[in-house]
C-alpha cells in the first residue's frame, strides 16, 4: 500500500486534509496511521510509527530517518516548513532526510493556497493564538460572532515572503506527484480524495454525508449557537450522519490512528472580510507584493466578492 507524505506551510488545510484522508483510508477497509508532523517527535510501536509531542526537537535527522527506514505501518505524514527552519539542521542533514521521505513515501502531496487569503488566516491566527478548532464550544470562544480583529501588516507581509519560500522549499526537495488546492480542499472534498489516492471509496456510501457536509454541519451548528437564528440550525437527518460519522473518528482518535479529530471550519472569507478592520488595508498591502513578484497575481475587489460567493454557497444556509 502507499505512503502519504503531506507538504504544507501550514494554514492552507494540512491538518484538515491529513485526518480526512487518514479517515478515508481507514473507513474504505485499510489500515493507516497518521503520524501529523515528522519533524517533532515520533516513536515507533509495534513496528509502526506515532506521534509523540515530547521529544520536540530532541530527535536528530538522523533519528527520523532511520525511524522512517525501521516503520512497516501505512502512513499519512506531514512535513510543515517551517519546522525545517527552526530545527537549524545542517544542509547534509536536511538532504539526507528528503531522499528518505522521497523513498519512503510513494504520494508526495504539496498543499497550495492563494497565499493572500493563507497571510489572512494567519494574521487572524496570530491574534487568537489557535492554529485550528475541535470543537463547538472551542470554535465559539475563538471566532463567535462579533469578534473583531486588526491584523499587524508586518505580520501579514512576513507571511506572504513564508509562502513564497515554501512553494521553491517544496519544488526543490521533494517528487511531487499530488497538488491540492485549499479550495479544491474546500469545495469538492470527495473527488480531492478520490484524486489523492487513486481509489473510488465514497464516505457518503457508508455514513450518507460527505466530508464537506460534515464540515457545513458542524460550522453552522456553531453559527447556530452563537447566533440562535434558527437559519443555521442543520437538518436533523444531517445532524444524525454528522454524529455517526464523527464517532467513527473519534474511534480512530482512540486507537491512535489519528491524534484529534478533524478540525471545524473556522471562518469563510466572508466572515474574515467582515470580522477584519483593516481588510483594504490588508488587501492593499498584498497587491503591491504580487505585484513586484513573478509567482503570484494581484487580486481585485470583483475576484474576492466571486471566491466569497462560491465558498458561501457551501457554508452559508
Amino acid at each position: 500500500m502507499k505512503n502519504y507524505l503531506v507538504l504544507t506551510p501550514d494554514g492552507v488545510g494540512s491538518t484538515y486534509l491529513q485526518r480526512s484522508l487518514t479517515v478515508y483510508l481507514n473507513l474504505a477497509g485499510l489500515d493507516y496511521t497518521n503520524t501529523h508532523e515528522l519533524l517533532n517527535g515520533l516513536d515507533l510501536v509495534n513496528g509502526g510509527l506515532r506521534k509523540n509531542l515530547e521529544y520536540g526537537y530532541s530527535q536528530t535527522m538522523g533519528n527520523i530517518v532511520g525511524l522512517l527506514n525501521e516503520n512497516q505501518a501505512n502512513l499519512v505524514s506531514r512535513i510543515a516548513q517551517y519546522h525545517i527552519v527552526r530545527r537549524k539542521d545542517s544542509t547534509k542533514e536536511c538532504d539526507k532526510f528528503y531522499k528518505t521521505c522521497n523513498t519512503v513515501f510513494d504520494t508526495i502531496i504539496m498543499c497550495e493556497r492563494d497565499p493572500f487569503e493563507y497571510a489572512l488566516s494567519w494574521g487572524i491566527r496570530n491574534i487568537t493564538k489557535k492554529l485550528n478548532t475541535y470543537s463547538i464550544d472551542e470554535q465559539i470562544e475563538t471566532h463567535h460572532t462579533g469578534k473583531m480583529y486588526t491584523v499587524d501588516i508586518d505580520f501579514f507581509k512576513r507571511k506572504l515572503q513564508q509562502y513564497g519560500d515554501y512553494t521553491y522549499w517544496a519544488k526543490d526537495n521533494f517528487n511531487i506527484n499530488k497538488v491540492v488546492a485549499y479550495n479544491n480542499l474546500i469545495n469538492d472534498h470527495t473527488n480531492t480524495l478520490k484524486y489523492i489516492t487513486d481509489m473510488s471509496y465514497d464516505i457518503a456510501e457508508d455514513y450518507n454525508i460527505n466530508f464537506t457536509e460534515y464540515s457545513n454541519v458542524l460550522y453552522n451548528t456553531a453559527k447556530f449557537k452563537s447566533t440562535r437564528d434558527e437559519r443555521f440550525l442543520p437538518e436533523s437527518q444531517k445532524g444524525l450522519n454528522t454524529v455517526k460519522l464523527y464517532i467513527a473518528i473519534k474511534k480512530l482518535v482512540d486507537e491512535q490512528k489519528i491524534i484529534s479529530t478533524i478540525p471545524l471550519k473556522m471562518n469563510t472569507l466572508s466572515d474574515k472580510k467582515s470580522k477584519t478592520s483593516n481588510f483594504t488595508e490588508v488587501l492593499n498591502t498584498y497587491n503591491d507584493w504580487a505585484s513586484n513578484n513573478n509567482q503570484f497575481l494581484p487580486l481585485t475587489d470583483e475576484q474576492i466578492e466571486q471566491c466569497v460567493e462560491k465558498e458561501n454557497q457551501i457554508y452559508e444556509p
